[in-house]
């Protein structure tokens, strides 16, 4: 009875070791395989996040540069404005 159920019973398990050895290094290879791939994406967004990040500062940096130059403009201004109202104030006769 022994000698009748080993055989079968020793293929089937060396066709399950077998399947599973080279399933196994398939397996490794997908799972290797879409690693890099999700890596590559990863690169891809963030690459992308950089490219827009740097658009938005370079456009925050003129922004700031504009206000820097209006803030002297308006300075200039308020100088100008702040000598007339001393000028005034002498040709009415008030002490400064």
């Amino acid at each position: 009875m022994l000698e009748n159920t080993l055989p079968p019973i020793l293929i089937s398990f060396l066709t399950a070791l077998t399947t599973w050895f080279f399933a196994r290094n398939k397996n490794k290879q997908a799972l290797k395989s879409m690693e890099i791939e999700h890596e590559i994406k990863s690169a891809s967004y963030y690459k992308d996040l950089l490219d827009d990040m740097s658009i938005r500062l370079e456009k925050a940096i003129n922004e700031l540069m504009n206000l820097e130059e209006r803030h002297r403009k308006l300075m200039t201004i308020n100088r100008q404005l702040v000598e007339e109202l001393q000028k005034f104030k002498q040709l009415n006769g008030k002490e400064i």
